[in-house]
């Protein structure tokens, strides 16, 4: 083999082993900010509710746009539904949302020539979508149920994704 190919296999594999734990940490942090964490009352039993309703206040101080707020109350209204439960206004439960969004930059270089080079910057929202459940009658909270959202590209649908995924074990089956 030759000298130069040889220095250039040992930059390749130098440069993999630099770059795998990178790779690696950044694939682990990805999936684990992913997650969906759901926490309710094992006591309650979660057969005796039928009916529910939103919280007003909640949707109030909700930080997202009107229209993608609507979008979320609806689609919330939609999974329950499908669930058997129905929209009151005397309730059995609560729903309360709310979510915790913060911008997200990314930077990513672009190297056209050893004298000349320029970044693409990619801006979005990024952050957790709680959702809360809310016993009117002992008035507290029964289910809590949280995922990270990455709002990238379509808001819709990474929320209807975060809701359903979310609802998808609500009620908890004893």
């Amino acid at each position: 083999m030759k000298p130069t190919l040889m220095l250039k296999l040992k930059y390749k594999q130098m440069k993999f082993k630099l770059f795998m734990p990178a790779i690696l940490f950044a694939f682990l942090l990805e999936t684990s900010c992913s997650s969906t964490k759901i926490k309710y009352d094992k006591s309650v039993d979660f057969s005796q509710y039928k009916t529910f309703a939103f919280f007003k206040k909640g949707l109030d101080h909700l930080k997202i746009p009107a229209k993608k707020k609507r979008f979320v109350v609806r689609t919330i209204s939609e999974a329950l539904l499908q669930k058997g439960f129905t929209k009151s206004g005397r309730p059995d439960f609560i729903v309360n949302i709310y979510t915790d969004l913060h911008d997200r930059i990314d930077v990513y270089p672009h190297y056209y020539s050893p004298f000349y080079s320029r970044a693409y910057i990619e801006k979005s929202k990024e952050g957790t979508l709680f959702i809360d459940i809310v016993d009117l009658k002992q008035k507290k909270v029964i289910w809590s149920g949280s995922r990270y959202i990455n709002l990238r590209g379509n808001d819709y649908k990474q929320f209807k994704r975060a809701i359903y995924k979310l609802l998808e074990k609500f009620p908890p089956k004893k």
